[in-house]
């Protein structure tokens, strides 16, 4: 009976016990640099014949429709928590005592660059869920893209014609 509980202890200390070696290990995850792969990016084309086994989708091209979405999908997931106009105001976040959801649409995440908050999304960021799930890629970038809309509200009109100020005014509520 020694015999053997001395070997389970000699076994058990030679053994790597970290309970967190699945979270520790290096790892490459999309539109974040990595040092893992040529070209410090995860977000590589496979070669030729080959099936990826998760399609990279590029960014989609800007249109009135894909911002359109944008909208519908910030209005559904994130407007509940940011505010309709992004600006961190919302019933949710006046309810909100600790931590309140930050305004989208001030200096500090006017200069997140896409990849980022593109992440944010997909992870969720504290106390935000990640809507990976819930959100296809797609849709992420109608996101991101309505979110610079909300941002660029900011910015002076008089430079535009009475014409443009009015289909600008359609599309910033």
């Amino acid at each position: 009976m020694t015999r053997a509980l001395v070997l389970a202890v000699m076994m058990a200390s030679s053994c790597d016990w970290s309970l967190h070696r699945m979270q520790e290990q290096p790892r490459c995850a999309l539109h974040e640099p990595t040092r893992l792969l040529p070209g410090g990016a995860c977000d590589l084309t496979p070669p030729d014949g080959v099936v990826p086994y998760r399609v990279v989708s590029d960014e989609p091209p800007l249109t009135r429709t894909l911002i359109a979405r944008g909208r519908d999908r910030f209005d559904r997931f994130c407007a509940p928590c940011h505010g309709v106009e992004g600006d961190g105001d919302s019933v949710i976040a006046r309810d909100m005592r600790l931590r309140r959801p930050p305004s989208l649409v001030d200096d500090d995440r006017v200069r997140l660059s896409d990849a980022k908050i593109l992440t944010i999304i997909a992870r969720g960021y504290g106390v935000m869920p990640a809507y990976g799930d819930a959100l296809p890629v797609r849709d992420r970038w109608a996101v991101l893209h309505y979110v610079r809309v909300l941002q660029a509200r900011e910015l002076a009109l008089d430079g535009l014609s009475a014409g443009e100020r009015k289909e600008a005014a359609r599309w910033l509520r």
